[in-house]
């Protein structure tokens, strides 16, 4: 058997386009289904809604006897319906019916989405959701009485019927025989997806298409004399065929499509199922006109269960082959060495393929050496990996330190606020403790350091002092950069506030500022970083060009260093480019830097001469928001009665969690066991008006401590105290049982001005 590559290729790309125009239609029905579940399930429906809506779309029975909106109804007669419009199908003896009006109050806005979908899939005729309530909805708009009477009965169409549960067990999507659409359409395909909720079949969501539309022309394109293109469905009767179609009979409502054992005699021994079940596979065919010998290819397009077939004469492959290896020989001289031919039978043919033998061999020596520079780079690669692996460790390590560390510091802290509490301020021990705790807050403050190093800390823009975050940034690098190394500090103190995430501004300086360092290491010279507010009025001007005029915030990081040439600065920004030795950089810094820059709508320019140094300037637009009162939290402290239970696996912390509550005048309970914690919950819930609990403990967690405090008492607020969690943040906690997040260390105002707040806002 000779094999026919071009044929085969023919095949694939008919059948892989085919699949893809399915697969779109699969994932918008998905989409579909995913989002009226949904709204089905989040819409809060009362009978007063319902009420609303009918009156403020003026819904009422129409002369055909439909339920809907008469003014949409006009409108759209008067073609002045809005183009996102929606119909209903709506029998009025079923406005009463419960279900049918939550389910049709629920998709009433759903217009937009469908239109939406509809400019992704133009072929789509019709977009329908069908209830087992008898009702449905359209897009786009239709006049009822145009396509169906008051007293349709859905459940007997052939959508609805080839997705119910005893047809469709699966609960898969189902694509039905051609039909008629009355509506307009002509011949067209239904594609189904049936609904679920709480395990009980609710309806259903299909689209209909032109049938033609799902396959596109070329699927009759021919390579060979005599090749025939053809599809057919699972029963065997032709879908589309280069001259055969499908007769439609509109008084009778009936289509009748071929069968393709009537193509010839020679189809009459194929089995659809047989060809279903080896999805893809070719075989010879004696056809009785001449006896012409026949090779039959077929492959079986997913998602549909169509098979598309490619027949020819076996002479028109031969030759085809024979001028395919001609053709062949030509390319691999021309140094094209990816043509392959297999099975290739024929002496003269053979001797031609042993003649260029030693032309490809040498081509395929070129390629090799090929090969070996891909695996050079692709080793450049892994030990870039291994790189980026490390510093996912040593981030992890940073967070478990991290943990660790604000536990130690949050007795340290807390007992030393009691302290200075309790203490005369004019006595010697005051400023002892007062020395203490100023050095814990320090080691707080470096604990916060290293996690933004490490970027784990929290990731969200907010409004933001860039000379605060530039002051903390260097305080790190000064201890990391070798004495003889100057660090000029040139920080405008009332620089406006960007809005920015704090971890990016910070990730911003010291990408900048490792490079100034690398640039003057060497000769022991000196960078300066700058941060001023300036004013662009004509985005023109030298050194602003492309900037939108307005407000910005200026970091300049600028060096003493070698300064680069022109070459060199046209591709610095440039994913994995350096001039770095090896080891000293991996090529990303100044890339990614300038994607935070882009995405923060600033700008990053640089300017540089050899033997000059280099300096970048980065444009970050101003925000004018007034500054937050400071003591905003500290007004809200208030003691309090209410009873707390509060929940640390530290001794230590639970201690000093009890002692700080109880200064207040509040009603502790402590548990170092969360296990234990519930246990007691449970016994008496009503005993606790408010939980306070760590994140990281033995047995269970804090979210899922919470989770079960919930579910024995909905509205008990719980507040989730944790040193570090890679699981839940400050930006995350409102998506689980929370209801305020507290990073350790806290100070004694912060801690009680929240559980204030929190006891204040119950109810």
């Amino acid at each position: 058997m000779l094999t026919h590559y071009p044929i085969n290729l023919q095949i694939q790309q008919i059948v892989a386009s085919l699949e893809t125009n399915i697969q779109r239609f699969h994932d918008t029905l998905n989409e579909l289904r995913r989002l009226s579940l949904a709204l089905f399930q989040e819409t809060r429906v009362s009978d007063s809604d319902i009420e609303n809506w009918f009156q403020e779309e003026e819904f009422a029975v129409d002369e055909d006897g439909f339920w809907l909106s008469i003014p949409l109804l006009k409108a759209f007669r008067k073609n002045k319906a809005p183009k996102n419009a929606i119909s209903y199908s709506w029998h009025p003896d079923l406005v009463q019916n419960g279900e049918a009006c939550s389910r049709m109050y629920c998709l009433r806005n759903i217009g937009p989405f469908l239109d939406e979908i509809r400019s992704r899939l133009p072929h789509a005729a019709w977009v329908y959701y069908q209830d087992i309530t008898n009702t449905s909805i359209q897009f786009p708009y239709i006049d009822q009485i145009t396509a169906i009477t008051p007293d349709f009965d859905w459940t007997t169409y052939h959508t609805f019927q080839s997705v119910t549960p005893e047809n469709n067990p699966g609960g898969r999507i189902q694509w039905t025989r051609p039909t008629i659409d009355y509506a307009g359409e002509g011949l067209i395909l239904s594609v189904s997806i049936p609904l679920e909720l709480k395990g009980n079949f609710i309806g259903l969501w299909s689209i209909d298409l032109p049938m033609a539309s799902l396959y596109p022309d070329f699927i009759f394109d021919t390579l060979l004399q005599g090749q025939v293109n053809f599809i057919i469905d699972q029963g065997g009767r032709l879908v589309a065929h280069p001259s055969i179609e499908a007769s439609i009979d509109l008084e009778k409502g009936s289509i009748f499509q071929q069968h393709f054992h009537d193509l010839g005699p020679e189809f009459k021994g194929l089995n659809p199922d047989e060809l279903l079940e080896q999805k893809k596979g070719q075989f010879p065919l004696t056809s009785t006109k001449g006896g012409t010998d026949l090779i039959a290819y077929f492959e079986v397009i997913p998602g549909i269960q169509w098979i598309f077939f490619s027949t020819f004469p076996r002479q028109s492959m031969e030759d085809a082959v024979n001028q395919r290896i001609r053709m062949a020989l030509d390319r691999v001289r021309s140094g094209d060495f990816s043509y392959r031919l297999d099975n290739v039978s024929s002496i003269e043919e053979v001797k031609l393929i042993t003649n260029a033998y030693n032309e490809m061999a040498l081509a395929l020596e070129n390629q090799e050496k090929i090969r070996e520079q891909v695996q050079s780079e692709k080793e450049r690669l892994e030990v870039r990996l291994q790189h980026f692996q490390k510093m996912e460790s040593m981030g992890t390590l940073a967070g478990g330190i991290a943990h660790d560390f604000n536990n130690i510091l949050s007795p340290i802290m807390g007992y030393s606020e009691l302290l200075l509490m309790d203490l005369p301020k004019e006595g010697p021990n005051h400023e002892m403790v007062q020395q203490i705790h100023l050095a814990a807050s320090r080691a707080k403050d470096l604990t916060r350091q290293i996690l933004t190093f490490s970027r784990q800390g929290e990731l969200n823009n907010q409004v933001v002092r860039f000379q605060i975050i530039i002051n903390e940034a260097l305080k790190l690098l000064r201890s990391s950069i070798p004495r003889d190394i100057e660090i000029l500090n040139n920080i405008q103190p009332d620089c406006a506030k960007v809005f920015a995430d704090p971890t990016k501004l910070h990730q911003i300086l010291m990408n900048l500022c490792t490079n100034a360092f690398h640039a003057v290491q060497k000769n022991s010279g000196k960078f300066e970083v700058c941060l001023e507010e300036i004013i662009i009025i004509n985005k023109d001007e030298p050194g602003m060009e492309g900037l939108v005029p307005g407000r910005y915030a200026r970091l300049t990081v600028s060096d003493s260093g070698c300064g680069m040439d022109a070459s060199t600065l046209a591709q610095i920004f440039d994913p994995y480019f350096t001039t770095k030795e090896e080891g000293k950089g991996t090529g990303l810094g100044l890339s990614v830097t300038y994607g935070i820059v882009r995405k923060l709508n600033g700008d990053i320019k640089v300017y540089s001469e050899p033997g000059k140094g280099t300096t970048f300037h980065v444009f970050l637009p101003t925000v004018d928001v007034p500054e937050e009162s400071k003591k905003a939290l500290e007004a809200s402290v208030a003691e309090g009665t209410e009873r707390i239970l509060f929940i640390d696996d530290e001794e230590s912390v639970a201690m000093m969690g009890q002692k700080i509550l109880q200064k207040y005048g509040y009603h502790v309970s402590i548990y170092k066991d969360s296990i234990q914690a519930l246990k007691a919950f449970k016994e008496s819930p009503e005993a606790f008006d408010l939980v306070v609990t760590d994140m990281a403990m033995p047995g269970m967690t804090g979210d899922i401590l919470a989770r079960h405090l919930k579910a024995c008492k909905k509205d008990i607020p719980v507040i989730l105290c944790t040193g570090f969690s890679e699981k839940i943040s400050q930006g995350t906690y409102h998506e689980s049982d929370i209801d305020e997040f507290l990073m350790k260390p806290f100070s004694i105002a912060k801690f009680i001005g929240t559980v204030r707040k929190i006891l204040d806002n119950r109810g």
